[in-house]
């Protein structure tokens, strides 16, 4: 099996009504795909079982060859899964430098005592600064996290689930809830921080259609729980499929 994931008939039903209908998807190491789709598309919850936080009522979910189909995503993330939430999800209490910091440990998946490595590690402060600077964090390095603006909240939970070093990285809506203007700043730094790691496979969910062309390499478009389009990003937004279901431009 040469793709990093693979869906194999995956279907998720709650109380008999099914959310996602019987999908099959590969996505190929080091490949950048999008999902999306309208409301109610069932993309949430496919992308919810890529990274074990629902468990498919039928099919299996494939990593790096193994079946992880019953497996938390605690252990998925030890196995080189990283993710981000449309709501920022950080330690609101610790500076940025300090939530990097955190970030950067985990991601060596080593069995160490957190106190311990906080005042020892120097390698995982280099790695943890390093990535403050590509996120373009420096000079809130002190801040802490709480204190951040909603672009700046994503930017640094974006840094920290690329600064895990995942082998897969899950975006879910990176730039939800933000304005026009931090949600371009944002597209940009992202687009910036991924270029770091090219060898990384991502999968992403948005609505928003510029970060999708800044990030996404192929675009997997849902309706009604299925995939009914894909192709690449200027092919699905051009076709008339997705103007009618997605972008509500078709025919009446």
């Amino acid at each position: 099996m040469s793709a990093l994931v693979v869906l194999d008939q995956v279907t998720k039903a709650y109380q008999g009504v099914p959310a996602v209908r019987c999908v099959d998807l590969e996505v190929e190491r080091g490949e950048r795909l999008a999902i999306i789709g309208p409301n109610g598309a069932g993309k949430s919850t496919l992308f919810g079982m890529i990274a074990g936080e629902h468990r498919p009522t039928s099919g299996s979910v494939w990593f790096d060859g193994k079946d992880v189909t019953s497996q938390r995503s605690s252990r998925r993330a030890t196995s080189g899964m990283s993710r981000t939430f449309q709501v920022a999800r950080l330690v609101s209490t610790m500076t940025v430098r300090e939530n990097l910091f955190l970030a950067a440990l985990t991601g060596q998946r080593r069995g160490v005592r957190f106190w311990d490595a906080f005042a020892k590690r120097a390698d995982v402060w280099a790695d943890a600064d390093a990535a403050m600077v590509d996120a373009g964090l420096a000079g809130d390095a002190d801040t802490v996290a709480g204190s951040l603006a909603q672009g700046a909240r994503k930017t640094l939970e974006m840094a920290m689930a690329i600064v895990q070093r995942p082998r897969l990285l899950l975006l879910d809506e990176p730039t939800a809830g933000m304005g026009y203007e931090d949600a371009r700043t944002a597209t940009a730094q992202l687009k910036r921080l991924l270029d770091v790691r090219r060898d990384m496979t991502i999968i992403l969910t948005a609505h928003d259609m510029e970060v999708i062309h800044s990030v996404a390499e192929r675009v997997v478009l849902m309706a009604n729980g299925e995939t009914v389009l894909e192709g690449t990003p200027h092919e699905v937004a051009e076709h008339a499929t997705t103007k009618a279901l997605y972008l509500g431009q078709g025919d009446s």
